[in-house]
């Protein structure tokens, strides 16, 4: 049985890898600076049900035997105590072992996603309309998936059946191009790691991979269409109609439904319409509304995120926001390549539970501000957040943001204000904290205090962006500042205790 020893494996890549290297018979241990600290423990707890024993990441595991494989990512340092141990002991990067695991596995169909952008999400959401049509899908995602966190299991890794297997495959670190599923979806070219020409290159290496289909976001297959094989079944998905569109968001709104009625003390059976009780087919509230009557005593009320596609389909997302409309198509896509029933898909779409911090909802704050918890991290993603938010605030906007290293918030700071500068209304603010730091070297530059002055003086309306040094005065500045209407959302990535702090501002304790 091989022995594999995952160094850092409290990372949401490493640590749902390692749960299926378990799964599927290898011995594994691994370590992590950050196993001890309580964000982690939703990650640590579910490793250690499978019996996996964690270390402290000082080089002490190598007591107990020496591993057949020391499996690493792109973030571990050569100097890790770990490496310096293990000398001698061969290196896996995380991308070569999980080729490794789906060809033992054998799965009848792989599909990849990736993009800048989104694809955790895309991922699980795939994954649980998969599900939802009862293939019985096995996943591996960059993310913890609400209906897959369930015993032993945190969420970015489900077991399933061997007809099945969609992965997240990582563009971050050039990787992705180790792989070669059947299907892939490539979703955006963004603003993150590298710049659009160099992802596209790496995108395009990734493409000669796939083996059967793909969908690309329209900036993607502009990107690649040159070096695409001619063998590879394509589609394109639109952001909006063009004359040769076959898959296009053609319609993005907020609709009202009623979710429930009550008359005469009893809840009633509300029509196909969706906005009247049954028992009202004639119209009778309509006719009575003109006189100031109804005959309702109490209705219940939400609204929707509805989007239409070419071809005049219908649904109804789960979660808002119009880049949302654009996962579910990309998805309905893939689906119809493969060869699934598109009505089936569409009713499939409707139902997904969503990713632990995208979009999640954490409470109201003691002000009645309500509270999102949120992942985004780079300039698109930001703004596909903010945007969102703005589909439930009926006030302002409060978007806090701490970067999740230097190099990256250097590489993304003037992208980021022109989204920003252009996006947020005068009364909305965005709030930045000191950029992660998770060890490693670093220049420590910029500093979230100097890019915060940097854009005040670049920004016509500079009230807009402010900077708070730590969290507790940031927590009674949101408790004070805001009001019921308002939405306060906590982005960033890599740190947990993130989820911590939008739960702490929703519960009013300390920070």
């Amino acid at each position: 049985m091989t022995h594999y020893h995952f160094i850092g494996i409290g990372g949401i890549g490493m640590s749902g890898l390692a749960a299926m290297c378990a799964d599927l018979g290898c011995t594994v241990t691994g370590s992590d600076r950050g196993a001890a600290l309580p964000e982690n423990r939703r990650i640590i707890d579910a490793l250690e049900l499978q019996g996996i024993r964690i270390y402290p990441q000082d080089g002490s595991y190598i007591a107990d035997g020496r591993p057949d494989f020391l499996v690493y990512s792109t973030a571990i340092e050569e100097d890790n105590p770990d490496f310096a141990v293990g000398e001698g002991i061969p290196r896996l990067h995380r991308s070569e072992l999980l080729t490794s695991m789906i060809d033992m596995a054998g799965f009848d169909c792989t599909v990849a996603v990736t993009g800048s952008c989104g694809k955790s999400t895309v991922t699980a959401y795939l994954a649980e309309t998969l599900t939802n049509l009862g293939a019985d899908p096995s996943c591996l995602d960059g993310a913890l998936i609400k209906r897959f966190r369930q015993g032993k299991f945190a969420g970015n890794y489900r077991p399933g059946s061997r007809r099945c297997f969609v992965y997240e495959a990582d563009e971050s670190d050039k990787s992705l191009v180790r792989y070669c599923p059947d299907y892939a979806i490539v979703l955006n070219l963004g603003t993150d790691h590298y710049d659009k020409e160099e992802l596209a290159r790496v995108f395009a290496r990734f493409l000669e991979r796939v083996k059967r289909g793909a969908v690309l976001g329209r900036d993607v297959y502009e990107a690649v269409r040159s070096q695409l094989r001619p063998d590879l079944e394509i589609r394109v998905v639109d952001a909006k109609p063009r004359r040769d569109s076959r898959y296009a968001v053609t319609d993005y709104r907020i609709v009202t439904r009623a979710e429930a009625i009550y008359s005469r003390g009893r809840r009633t059976p509300i029509a196909a319409t969706g906005d009247r009780p049954e028992s009202d087919l004639v119209g009778a509230n309509n006719l009575l509304s003109i006189y100031g009557l109804r005959s309702e005593e109490c209705r219940i009320e939400s609204r929707t995120p509805l989007a239409e596609f070419t071809g005049n389909r219908q649904i109804i997302l789960p979660q808002p926001g119009f880049h949302m409309a654009l996962n579910a198509l990309c998805i309905d896509a893939l689906l119809e390549m493969i060869g699934f029933n598109r009505e089936e898909v569409l009713d499939a779409l409707e139902r997904f539970d969503g990713v632990w911090r995208r979009n999640d909802y954490a409470g109201l704050a003691m002000s009645g501000a309500a509270v999102y918890d949120d992942y985004a991290h780079n300039p698109e993603k930001i703004l596909s957040c903010l945007r969102a938010m703005r589909e439930i605030a009926t006030g302002n906007l409060y978007a806090v943001f701490q970067p999740h290293g230097y190099k990256p918030f250097g590489f993304m700071r003037d992208q980021l204000f022109l989204y920003l500068d252009k996006e947020l209304r005068k009364q909305d603010r965005f709030i930045l904290l000191p950029p992660y730091y998770a060890g490693g070297t670093s220049s420590f530059k910029p500093t979230s205090e100097e890019v915060t002055r940097d854009w005040q003086e670049r920004s016509s309306h500079p009230e807009r962006f402010l900077f708070f040094p730590e969290r507790a005065p940031l927590d009674d500045y949101l408790q004070l500042q805001t009001a019921p209407g308002d939405v306060i959302v906590v982005m960033g990535a890599r740190d947990n205790s993130l989820s911590d702090f939008a739960a702490e501002i929703a519960s009013g304790s300390p920070a």
